[in-house]
């Protein structure tokens, strides 16, 4: 037996539609550092525990790993390797797991955190849930139930179908070029009579 499927209001296709095309214009400056990848990955746990046959590693206890600009932390991570023994994908837990990044092209600092951020090497796309958060340093600030963040296009996507599963968004206005201000000329001074 199935049951049938609810579609989204036609608002709410169209802010579906219309936060995509936003963050599409956002992200050329909202890109992975491509060089971190070619970094060492730096882990840090109290404890870890490996299956080498289902080849999967579990940390926990103040879990922390660094590769290159990449910081990342939480109670607990999940690896999982592949049979070449590199990593494919990285699920961090926490209250919160947090990630941050630095982004190309003079993107500035992104930071994140959720209650669970899961991260797919393989495709570059972090699934950030429970309360996600995405700030780029100096664009903006974007919040959801649920982000879908793709670190090598720069695409970011969120909500959920269920109610109060919507998306908040701030965007930070562009900077002005600086100006130049000269001192007023002084009024000339009137004769005391």
């Amino acid at each position: 037996m199935s049951t049938p499927r609810s579609r989204p209001s036609p608002s709410a296709s169209f802010l579906s539609i219309s936060v995509s095309l936003l963050l599409l214009a956002l992200a050329p400056a909202a890109q992975a550092l491509k060089s971190d990848r070619e970094q060492p990955l730096d882990i840090r746990s109290d404890y870890s525990k490996t299956d080498q046959k289902a080849n999967i590693t579990i940390l926990t206890g103040n879990v922390h790993f660094n590769q290159g600009t990449v910081k990342g932390a939480g109670d607990k991570a999940t690896l999982r390797q592949g049979e070449d023994n590199q990593i494919r994908r990285v699920v961090i837990e926490g209250k919160p797991a947090t990630l941050q990044e630095q982004l190309d092209n003079n993107g500035g600092m992104m930071h994140s955190h959720a209650a669970n951020i899961d991260f797919d090497a393989e495709t570059n796309i972090a699934v950030l849930t429970g309360d996600a958060v995405v700030v780029q340093e100096g664009r903006g600030e974007f919040r959801s139930e649920r982000i879908v963040y793709n670190t090598d296009s720069g695409e970011i996507t969120g909500g959920t179908e269920a109610p109060g599963g919507g998306v908040h968004m701030i965007v930070q206005p562009k900077n002005k070029p600086a100006t130049t201000t000269t001192p007023a000329t002084p009024a000339p001074e009137k004769k005391k009579d």
